[in-house]
């Protein structure tokens, strides 16, 4: 008998103590992490050479204030620019992102990131790999697929990296697609 009105009691209590309540379903979802991957065009301004590349993302939004979201992007990029030398580049960035949402399908970004690159010269200049500090500002926009995709149309970068004397200015195009985790 006692063991009964224990485990009632624990049923009626113990919610309250963790705080439990059902949510509705048509709560609308104020947290999302994302993870995908894209392609790329874009120029460096080492020479006049348009280059080609591939890049993993993810992206974790939270909105604060109804359409207006915060969140952090991380990305990795690797270009090559389709020379006989063998020039390539890798970016590893990260920081702040703000979204806007116009409704629950288009979601247009703003960004700035920061990290470092890392840049192979041309083999008859150097067969090494030197690293620079990078930083990124852009934007571009998400359109949600369903509940675990989403495409990636447009994504503009123009970066700064800290390459002697004076630094390089690459703007990169991307697109792509990504799985929604949560």
């Amino acid at each position: 008998m006692f063991r009964k009105l224990l485990a009632g009691l624990a049923f009626f209590v113990f919610p309250i103590f963790l705080h439990a309540q059902a949510v509705s379903p048509v709560t609308p979802k104020l947290a999302s992490l994302k993870v995908g991957g894209y392609f790329s065009f874009g120029q460096m301004d080492y020479g006049q050479h348009h280059n080609l590349g591939v890049g993993a993302y993810g992206d974790f939004n939270y909105f604060i204030l109804g359409n207006i979201g915060v969140g952090v992007e991380g990305e990795a990029r690797f270009m090559n620019f389709r020379t006989k030398s063998n020039v390539t580049s890798q970016d590893f960035l990260g920081g702040p992102r703000v979204t806007y949402a116009f409704n629950r399908h288009f979601l247009p970004y703003a960004k700035f990131l920061v990290g470092g690159s890392r840049f192979h010269y041309p083999n008859y200049i150097s067969n090494q790999a030197y690293y620079y500090t990078t930083y990124a500002g852009g934007g571009g926009l998400d359109i949600i697929l369903n509940d675990r995709w989403t495409i990636r149309p447009a994504d503009f970068e123009y970066q700064h990296w800290d390459f002697p004397p004076t630094g390089l200015t690459p703007w990169i195009y991307s697109a792509g697609l990504s799985y929604t985790i949560f």
